[in-house]
């Protein structure tokens, strides 16, 4: 990875932790975040007007784009949904490392799909990386409680956030394709229109919490989130017009070490030995990863 690539994607993990931070000690719905989607739309609208790309963005977009953002706003809606649903069960400093657990998914994708080839070095960081989310999610490191392992795989909280880390590592790869074709900010800004159509449509399936309601309350969350979450993903947004697709989500894993220490840290949430060993190792393939071709 480039120097520049490293810096932008650690900037975005800790804005992105610090949200799912805010989003676990807040437990907000889903409709919290057709808001967060929204206004994700409105902040860049005066921009694109004033440079003159508004509406000719829609009027000719460039060949398979909108495919593409159809395609990654749906993965994005699921993982999104399956990550507000297991914040809402489970601790933050488990949910948040699973549901970054990415990087073996995004690798296979990458190269199957797109071509990339990865350097041993880089392999040999994600199986670490990979290897430190899973001590993360560990009790402790008693050979009975490993081998129980398999039942809390099981559990709500958990397959929520591993369906959050499969759909992170489709759309993510998706990305890689889309900001190849537009600019990270144009893409951006069509990505959190399609997720605001598309959870628009789940909760009028849903019909749960009045969407006005839940503005009226958490407006200034709703406004702070939405900064962060924009901020984090463009970041890495540029990061992959710079380096692979599957080393850019493998260090943007560098979050779950930043989510582990606050739930341990801010929310005194328990486990807190294995969860900084696994942080550790973590960080060890980070390393790893930033030093590969």
């Amino acid at each position: 990875m480039t120097p520049l690539s490293i810096i932008l994607v650690l900037i975005s993990a800790l804005i992105h932790s610090s949200w799912n931070f805010f989003t676990k000690r807040g437990n907000f719905p889903v409709e919290f975040f057709f808001w967060v989607f929204l206004w994700g739309v409105l902040f860049y609208l005066p921009f694109f007007i004033g440079f003159g790309v508004f509406p000719s963005l829609f009027l000719t977009p460039p060949p398979k784009l909108w495919w593409i953002v159809i395609l990654s706003g749906f993965f994005e809606t699921i993982y999104f949904i399956c990550l507000i649903e297991a914040y809402r069960v489970g601790d933050l400093s488990l949910v948040y490392p699973i549901s970054r657990s990415a990087p073996l998914f995004t690798q296979i994708w990458a190269i199957f799909f797109i071509g990339e080839v990865l350097s041993p070095r880089g392999m040999l960081g994600i199986g670490l990386v990979m290897a430190g989310i899973y001590i993360i999610s560990l009790k402790d490191f008693h050979l009975n409680n490993i081998l129980s392992q398999s039942h809390r795989l099981i559990s709500r909280s958990y397959l929520l956030a591993f369906s959050a880390a499969i759909a992170s590592s489709i759309y993510s790869v998706i990305d890689k394709v889309g900001v190849q074709i537009i600019h990270p900010v144009f893409y951006l800004w069509l990505i959190n229109l399609s997720m605001a159509i598309y959870t628009g449509l789940y909760l009028a399936l849903r019909k749960e919490n009045p969407l006005w309601k839940i503005w009226r309350q958490s407006k200034k969350e709703i406004l702070i989130i939405s900064l962060l979450q924009n901020a984090a993903y463009l970041l890495v947004l540029m990061a992959m017009t710079m380096s692979k697709v599957s080393y850019v989500v493998a260090f943007r894993q560098a979050g779950a070490l930043f989510g582990a220490v606050m739930g341990i840290v801010l929310l005194k949430e328990s486990d807190w030995k294995t969860r900084i060993t696994g942080a550790l190792i973590l960080t060890l393939g980070l390393v790893l990863i930033g030093l590969a071709r």
